[in-house]
């Protein structure tokens, strides 16, 4: 083997090991209230939050218009409502059980380490409901 592809070797595992420190040091940010909505949310509400999403035409409920939930609650958001939906408390046939909600184990964490990550999932995409409110 020669000088250089030993140094290019070494050079290669040195940025690899930098790499692998900076990603622990750093994890992944979470998603973003806006990221959540668009992967989980968007396809039967759209992503204007209408719900007018490209899913619409094979489900039998309309899905509701996210961004008029303060206007027909007298001007105020109804975050615990939400919040009741979003956990799978409340039982909407559109969205599964609490069991098995359309989005998963995302906001119900299996192990209580992931109860503060879930939590701020869930607050993340509250925020994000109030922010397209009209």
């Amino acid at each position: 083997m020669s000088k250089i592809s030993i140094s290019l070797t070494s050079v290669g595992l040195a940025i690899l090991l930098a790499s692998t420190m900076a990603a622990k040091k750093n994890p992944p940010l979470e998603p973003s209230g806006r990221d959540i909505y668009m992967d989980r949310c968007s396809a039967c509400h759209g992503e204007d939050g209408k719900g007018n999403g490209p899913a619409v035409g094979a489900l039998r409920i309309t899905p509701s218009d996210l961004t008029v939930l303060a206007r027909k609650n007298n001007g105020s958001f109804p975050e615990e409502r939400v919040k009741y939906i979003i956990g799978g408390w409340a039982n909407l046939i559109a969205h599964g059980s609490r069991e098995m909600p359309i989005w998963g184990d995302l906001f119900l964490p299996k192990k209580p380490a992931d109860q503060q990550i879930a939590g701020e999932r869930f607050r993340s995409l509250v925020s994000y409901l109030i922010s397209i409110q009209q």
